[in-house]
Parts: C-alpha cells; structure tokens; sequence
C-alpha cells in the first residue's frame, strides 16, 4: 500500500494495544519523516518520538488517548509553518497507516524537554500510534464527509485525474471532523480556501491551517499518483482580494 491508497482506508485509531513496535519498522516511520521536504525552505522542524512510559502525567481525555508511541513535532514560527506542519505529518500518518498501523492526531502533549527549552521552536501537532485494538482501516465510503459539490467549484470541465485529485483530498482528516477547505477548480491548477467562522477562537483558527496542510498533502500525493507535476505557490492576483465567506490559502499548479 502506497501513500495514496492509504488516504482511502485511514482512519483514526482510539484504541490501541500496548505492544511494542519492531524496532525496525519503527526506524523506518522516523527515515521516512525526515526525508520529506519542507513546502517552505526558511522552515526548520524537529520530530521527536515519545512512548508513553516516558509520559508521566499522561491523562486520556477528549483531546488525546493513550497509545504506546507519540510523534511530536516542534517548528519554528515561520510564515506558513502551520500549513507546513499539517502537510509533513500527515504524510507522515499515512505511511504509518500503509505499514498497518493505527494513527490519531491529538492535542499538544504536554512535554517538557531540550527542545522546547530553545525558544525558536514551538511544538506544533503531535500523533498517536501503535497497534490497532481493532481494525485500523475503512472503507472510503464509510467516511462522514461534505458531498463533493459542497467543497469545490469547478470552473472548467475538469479530466479524471483532477477529479481523483479533489475526491483525495475531501477525505482529508480535521479537527472536530471541521472540514475548513473549500477549492476552486481548474483542469490544470486548485486553489485552496478555508471556510471562516466568526465564531471561533485563535486557537482553533490555528487548528484550521493545520487541517489546510493536511488537505494540501492529500491534493500533492495524489496528483503524484496522477504522475502530475503539481507546485504549491502563491497567487498574489487572489491573496490580495477579499473574501467574504473564505480565506485564501495557497494554490496548487499542475502540469
């Protein structure tokens, strides 16, 4: 199973056995991690593994669960390092997934360690891991998700592969299942939106552009698998204007 079959059969994972992972399979999750590169180069981020025994006030709750392994990532608070965030560690989970593991993105363990002790860096977003108590995948039919015409406008007849491209990245993961992003399609670019909400805190405005990375990771696999050249950029024509019910996020060039 590649990355891109992966996106159609995760699902996030709550219960997990204890068990101990090869250490193997372990090292390769941690190779894998640090071979992806940066959408931005200014970037810089650490990934630390962290087992739960090594938690000592670890306390299950909504925002978290307990699981025998955690990916922590720290970033520095460069522009865009949300996007960047979201987009490297879902990559990350879905790896994990293809080696028939279970994944859950969780709110920021509470860590105490060198790496927060260098001001630069923030921890960002961490995932839960192990063994699955339960089946770890799904059927992407299963999957509580917007219908297609409620996330997307084409506005141009679009070929199959960019269709591929859109469903892949509807079935991207959010907090609270949210589903911020909205696209404006074409047959051969995506620009990326997230839905505002007035409502929200800064907190969760922080979440959303960390689900928008993980829908933009799904957009680049799979137009990956589409063997297409897919560039994220900025479009200044679009940053510069102003939306009423979204906010420009980045857009995707195909070719």
């Amino acid at each position: 199973m590649n990355l891109y079959e992966a996106i159609f059969v995760r699902k996030s994972i709550r219960k997990y056995s204890m068990d101990k992972i090869d250490q193997k399979v372990i090292d390769h999750i941690m190779n894998f991690a640090d071979s992806i590169p940066m959408l931005f180069d200014d970037i810089k981020v650490k990934l630390e593994l962290v087992q739960l025994a090594d938690l000592k006030h670890f306390q299950p709750g909504i925002l978290t669960v307990k699981a025998p392994y955690y990916l922590v990532l720290y970033s520095t608070k460069e522009s865009g390092y949300l996007l960047n965030a979201g987009h490297l560690m879902e990559q990350i989970a879905l790896y994990i997934t293809a080696r028939g593991l279970g994944t859950c993105y969780i709110g920021n363990l509470n860590l105490k360690n060198k790496v927060l002790e260098e001001e630069e860096y923030e921890q960002v977003i961490a995932l839960a891991f192990g063994e699955g108590e339960y089946e770890v995948y799904r059927q992407s039919d299963k999957a509580k998700r917007l219908p297609l015409k409620s996330i997307a406008v084409f506005k141009e007849e679009a070929d199959k592969n960019v269709r591929s491209i859109v469903s892949a990245a509807r079935l991207a993961p959010s907090g609270m299942n949210s589903q911020p992003w909205r696209m404006v399609v074409y047959n051969n670019r995506i620009h990326l939106f997230c839905k505002k909400n007035i409502f929200i805190r800064n907190v969760m405005k922080e979440t959303g552009l960390l689900d928008m990375g993980i829908c933009l990771a799904h957009i680049l696999i799979a137009a990956e698998e589409m063997w297409l050249e897919a560039k994220p950029l900025y479009m200044n024509n679009i940053s510069s204007q102003s939306f009423k019910k979204n906010d420009y996020i980045i857009s995707v060039k195909m070719s």
